[in-house]
């Protein structure tokens, strides 16, 4: 087998439900069947990308939110990639579909066309958009910088590695490579980590070991509970109560220099 990525992990013990808490335990897996994810590294406000337009909220939504996402990209999801890479670790790499459809390299095994199901009439015609205006700004799909972020250039695929914005997509390339252990690092905790293709929740059934580096990550904070991490702290809870361990990226990090 040889040396195993050895690491302390976290999980959220809810049984039995009167003495419930936090338990730790050593997390053993192999090198060739774990992989490194970053999910959502998008580029609005970076150096490489497009400028916040204040009409619009998109991305991570907030000023504040930008602003440490973009830290946390260059500071904990790059150099977790790179010690990947260093100890021969798969680094995959999954995006949303507006910004996979424009690279060749994601266009891989790639689900098959489908019709989309029918869709009965709005029972309130205009309402969802109408609330979609509302929060994120008229027209964000086209107008916003939305329509113009791509994957933040720092944490860029390196050519060879996986890139994904399909979870069945996503589940083809992992077997192909004989992955089980699944890391995920980036954005946002509350929503597409867990729940865009590719994320927890869609990539659970398919049995994957799913871990969560908890400081490599943040959720949609608003500004009135940035200060606190109530959005981020919450997905980070949930997933330890639900699929998995979460580890730190000190911790991955000195790992993966064991190994090499």
């Amino acid at each position: 087998m040889g040396r195993l990525l050895t690491l302390p992990g976290r999980y959220y013990r809810t049984l039995p439900i009167n003495d419930t808490g936090y338990e730790t335990e050593t997390l053993e897996l192999e090198p060739a069947k774990t992989a490194f994810v970053g999910m959502h590294c998008w580029n609005i406000g970076c150096a490489d990308g497009p400028e916040i337009d204040p009409d619009y909220c998109v991305g991570m939504g907030f000023y504040e939110n930008l602003a440490e996402g973009e830290r946390i990209i260059i500071e904990a999801i790059r150099p977790a990639m790179d010690a990947a890479r260093a100890a021969g670790i798969l680094v995959c790499h999954v995006e949303s579909g507006t910004i996979g459809a424009k690279h060749p390299e994601a266009q891989e095994d790639l689900d098959p066309p489908a019709e989309p199901a029918p869709m009965p009439p709005e029972v309130v015609p205009g309402w969802r958009q109408h609330i979609l205006a509302r929060a994120h700004g008229a027209d964000y799909a086209t107008l916003s910088p939305y329509a113009r972020m791509d994957r933040a250039q720092v944490v860029a695929p390196l050519p060879g590695e996986p890139y994904a914005y399909q979870t069945g997509q996503f589940d083809r390339l992992l077997r192909r490579h004989g992955i089980e252990n699944l890391i995920y690092s980036g954005f946002a905790t509350d929503m597409c980590i867990l729940r865009s293709g590719g994320g927890i929740e869609p990539m659970a059934p398919y049995g994957y070991r799913l871990f969560l580096m908890r400081d490599a990550t943040l959720g949609v904070e608003h500004p009135n509970t940035f200060h606190e991490r109530i959005a981020t702290r919450w997905a980070i809870a949930y997933f330890e109560a639900h699929y998995g361990d979460t580890v730190t990226l000190a911790d991955f990090v000195k790992a993966c220099e064991a190994l090499q």
